[in-house]
């Protein structure tokens, strides 16, 4: 991989997709992610339960998450302090993500702690259009088999997966959740690449995911 990022739209122009929330089974769009496309590959298959439960885990701050939002995320310890490190805040930025589509804030403190460059303008970009449409998120998202695939002093590159077959998108006014049906597509292989502030902390600069993952299910 070379030493730049990838910036997101490239990683939209090929066959990967950014997924944002809800689960994939509807024809409407705004249910089934916000704002980006997803892969279209079916598998057969029927998805299997992820390995997270919520004794594995990770421990992260508060970040209050309404009831109705559930998030976990598997622990991962290495060892390795830089890359606990990296796993540590990554999985805090995983938290974010959830807490910046609750409040629907382009500003967010919870956005320019966690994101950075292309990450956070894709996100800033996405909030504005969902609050514009009146949505926001609900439901259970699950992270796991999180790796640091590649790390130095000031980037690191983590793929993780994704499940989000029991979230959902939710009308703001109504308060009622947009249930899509199970999908495979449900099931996300997620890359990130962070780097490293000058105070210390590690922020996600760019990201990409593949729906219908095989090893994710």
């Amino acid at each position: 991989m070379k030493r730049r990022t990838m910036p997101i739209v490239a990683a939209l122009a090929a066959t990967t997709a950014l997924l944002l929330t809800a689960c994939s089974g509807s024809s409407d769009s705004s249910d089934k992610a916000e704002g980006a496309d997803q892969n279209t590959n079916s598998i057969s298959k029927s998805p299997k339960a992820s390995p997270t439960s919520p004794t594995s885990s990770a421990k992260v701050p508060d970040f209050g998450l309404p009831a109705d939002v559930k998030v976990e995320i598997e622990s991962v310890t290495t060892g390795d302090k830089t890359k606990d490190q990296v796993l540590k805040e990554q999985a805090e930025a995983l938290m974010a993500r959830q807490r910046i589509y609750v409040d629907l804030d382009p500003n967010s403190r919870y956005l320019t702690r966690y994101y950075d460059g292309e990450a956070r303008a894709f996100y800033a970009s996405e909030i504005k259009k969902a609050k514009t449409e009146g949505r926001t998120i609900t439901g259970l998202y699950r992270y796991y088999d999180r790796k640091v695939q590649e790390n130095d002093d000031d980037r690191a590159v983590v793929t993780y997966c994704e499940d989000r077959s029991k979230a959902f998108a939710k009308d703001i006014e109504t308060g009622k959740a947009r249930k899509t049906k199970p999908s495979p597509k449900d099931f996300i292989k997620n890359t990130a690449t962070l780097r490293k502030t000058e105070h210390g902390t590690w922020l996600v600069q760019s990201f990409r995911g593949e729906s219908s993952a095989r090893e994710c299910q």
